[in-house]
């Protein structure tokens, strides 16, 4: 489904040659066929995330392009595990990875981070934009999720999430993984803060101490 969120055309076009261009940098051996999805979640693996901020990197500089991250974290997750078991863990992961999903554009990258936590590549994204993305991912995870648990039996799962976002303004010079450190940090803020929640900053507030 794709978000309103005022990318002009030629960005769009800029947006999906990366796409196309960044595809086969994830698909071209058998062994990146292999790491670039995740088996669990479905999203985009930890390798594919790494080589998708490298190719960011190189992009934002030629292209002159705002970009944006997302950071989430599943408030509580280890409760779910050992409440319902792994399986049951693993499908709600599968179950948020879908939604999510669906809340972003064609031209949008979610990956799986590690554990329950994801990060979101948003390309032609200022924060603005990315604070409503993240309202969206918000609201999706907050949808009642069905399970399978340890004993067979069916279990109602409700969860929330916390998220970082960071951005980084066209004129600015930013290496993507330097960006998620940042949006890390704006994570890590939303989970101090009792979670449920969204923490958002651009790069020049984070470099001024703002």
């Amino acid at each position: 489904m794709l978000l309103g969120l005022g990318v002009d055309a030629w960005l769009t076009r800029q947006v999906q040659a990366m796409h196309s261009e960044i595809i086969p940098l994830l698909t071209n051996n058998a062994m990146l066929a292999n790491q670039h999805t995740d088996p669990v979640s479905g999203a985009l693996s930890r390798a594919a995330l790494d080589r998708l901020l490298s190719e960011f990197s190189t992009r934002h500089g030629q292209s002159k392009s705002a970009f944006a991250l997302i950071m989430i974290d599943i408030d509580g997750f280890k409760a779910i595990n050992d409440q319902h078991g792994h399986p049951a863990g693993d499908a709600v992961l599968r179950t948020c990875a879908a939604r999510w999903r669906a809340m972003l554009r064609e031209s949008d990258w979610l990956c799986r981070y590690g554990g329950d936590e994801f990060c979101v590549l948003l390309p032609g994204t200022a924060l603005h934009q990315a604070r409503v993305v993240a309202d969206k991912l918000m609201q999706a995870s907050r949808e009642l999720i069905r399970v399978t648990d340890h004993a067979q039996r069916s279990a109602e799962v409700r969860l929330t999430i916390s998220l970082g976002a960071a951005a980084c303004a066209p004129s600015e010079v930013m290496n993507a993984t330097a960006l998620l450190a940042i949006a890390d940090r704006m994570l890590y803020q939303s989970k101090a803060a009792g979670g449920d929640q969204i923490t958002a900053i651009a790069t020049t507030q984070e470099i001024h101490g703002q």
